[in-house]
């Protein structure tokens, strides 16, 4: 039974209304500070539906250069409503075994996981570089994305879970191209660049 990082809703948010992409730094130490004061390990069964918990997911945006990783997603996920949607992030939730101590190294170490899993990425450098909340989205409404911005040295990557994610580098100006049929976290990040 896979466990998985959560932090109740109401202390994640409070009575903030947070809706979107932000890389404003004060904002991103507040809600890192509040995964760690109130993050635990729940079986993934117990909350995948319970809107009371936000999953807490590190999302990369991976950069080959001036190339920009897009990709559709299978429909061979776990998340039903992210099957078939083109997206510009890779990641996925936090398990116990990503590190000793709930913070920021725990989901840097989360994300290079994910991104070895998925993709094989060409030595990957994740930066945190802002946060991200949905609540418009049933997806989005129970989980919460620290994003990174992931460089690597080169294009070359090995789609291991080709069920899962088909891709490939292209430049921005062509990413913008798929905004329609693309996740609302991807949406929302394009829009910042």
């Amino acid at each position: 039974m896979e466990a998985i990082l959560v932090v109740p809703r109401t202390l994640l948010l409070g009575e903030m209304i947070f809706q979107g992409f932000s890389v404003d730094r004060d904002l991103l130490a507040d809600f890192l500070a509040r995964v760690v004061r109130g993050g635990r390990f729940l079986p993934r069964e117990q909350v995948e539906h319970d809107e009371a918990w936000k999953q807490i997911v590190p999302y990369g945006v991976v950069w080959a250069g001036e190339r920009l990783f897009l990709f559709r997603r299978g429909h061979a996920g776990k998340e039903a409503g992210l099957r078939g949607r083109w997206s510009i992030g890779l990641g996925g939730h936090v398990n116990p075994g990503d590190g000793d101590r709930i913070g920021e190294e725990m989901l840097k170490r989360a994300l290079l996981r994910e991104l070895e899993e998925e993709v094989g990425l060409d030595t990957p450098v994740p930066v945190l570089w802002g946060v991200l909340n949905d609540d418009a989205d049933p997806v989005g409404r129970r989980h919460f994305g620290f994003v990174y911005r992931v460089q690597v040295a080169s294009e070359g990557s090995i789609l291991r879970e080709r069920g899962k994610v088909r891709g490939g580098f292209y430049p921005l100006e062509e990413v913008r191209l798929h905004t329609e049929g693309m996740e609302s976290w991807s949406r929302w990040i394009l829009d910042a660049l």
